[in-house]
């Protein structure tokens, strides 16, 4: 149950901020939208304000924001007249393509916001990196990943002050309480005295919370690192320098349930992680995908006139099939990799 719950809150808050960037700008344009929704298939929840609906469907694996003029019209209700100004199509270039470019922009801009309150709220406690082999530390039972909750009945909160009570406390027994994988750990241990410290063998990490300007920074340069990195990583998968590896829902399911496990912080990363993920993929020029729509746009712009309506529907068949295949391709992956019909 924790599985499902977190990978709705993650992926549902993800996919919603994506579409709330094509919804924003949108609106903003004076495009008229039809519907925002969270979610694929028979919708459970939906109100309409004004001309929108907003709903919620079935499927938690994606989402839309339905615009006047932007696809072939499924409903008599859905036809915009050539003059319409409401359309998606009679709104200028730049309107249509930051319509469009705003849904992955937001998952970066989210990226950025979670890492301001990774950095600002979330703080990691002192953790032991590494334990000395033969050391009082190893003897005494210490693990690396264990973290510090007190030190002599005195709450841990700093790895400055946890290595100058060890300091001080040279042949004197200590009693310290760690946290290993959910479990609270009392280990007495006693420093020997080295150049006149006290010394255990152990190396302390931490992580103390930062301001916000820090934070802010910090944000945006983690962000583009993480971008650049899972830029390489695409790249190197499709010239097959490195091995392709790919998650379907099931596997993307599994892993947020297992990093749930872990703690918030380390879930924080993955929906950062995811964030984006989405936002680079959306970028791909695959028609369908934003990155196909923009492509579009440009060769329209170039062109001074739209594509054939014929051309574009079957742009976005191979697409719509190439994203199908890809999709069926990962799930059987994860169903392979996980064993389920064993």
């Amino acid at each position: 149950m924790l599985t499902l719950i977190a990978f709705i809150v993650v992926f549902g808050t993800i996919v919603f901020f994506h579409e709330l960037g094509h919804f924003t700008v949108a609106k903003l344009a004076g495009i008229r939208v039809y519907e925002f929704a969270l979610g694929f298939g028979p919708a459970f929840l939906s109100k309409k304000w004004g001309d929108t609906k907003y709903s919620i469907r079935a499927l938690p694996l994606g989402g839309f924001v339905k615009m006047a003029g932007m696809d072939e019209p499924e409903e008599p209700s859905d036809e915009v007249p050539d003059d319409d100004q409401g359309s998606f199509q009679n709104k200028s270039i730049g309107w249509r393509l930051g319509t469009i470019a705003a849904g992955p922009l937001m998952n970066f801009v989210l990226a950025i916001v979670l890492f301001v309150i990774y950095f600002m709220l979330v703080a990691v406690p002192p953790t032991i990196g590494f334990v000395e082999q033969g050391t009082p530390g190893e003897l005494a039972g210490f693990m690396p990943g264990d973290s510090f909750v007190t030190v002599n009945g005195v709450e841990a909160t700093t790895s400055e002050e946890i290595i100058e009570m060890i300091q001080a406390s040279a042949n004197q027994e200590m009693e310290i309480v760690v946290k290993r994988e959910r479990q609270l750990l009392t280990i007495f241990v006693t420093p020997e005295e080295s150049d006149g410290v006290g010394r255990i063998g152990i190396g302390i990490d931490s992580k103390p919370r930062y301001p916000f300007f820090t934070s802010l920074k910090a944000g945006v340069v983690q962000t583009k690192n993480f971008t650049f990195q899972l830029i390489g990583d695409l790249s190197r998968m499709i010239t097959g320098k490195q091995k392709a590896e790919i998650s379907g829902p099931i596997g993307i399911v599994q892993i947020v349930g297992e990093t749930a496990r872990q703690g918030l912080p380390n879930l924080m990363i993955l929906a950062i992680l995811l964030n984006i993920n989405l936002g680079l993929l959306n970028l791909l020029p695959i028609p369908v995908l934003d990155g196909g729509w923009i492509v579009i746009l440009l060769v329209e712009a170039v062109r001074g006139k739209p594509l054939p309506a014929e051309a574009k529907g079957i742009a976005q068949f191979i697409g719509l099939a190439l994203l199908v295949l890809l999709m069926l391709f990962a799930t059987f992956k994860d169903v392979v990799r996980l064993n389920l019909f064993s």
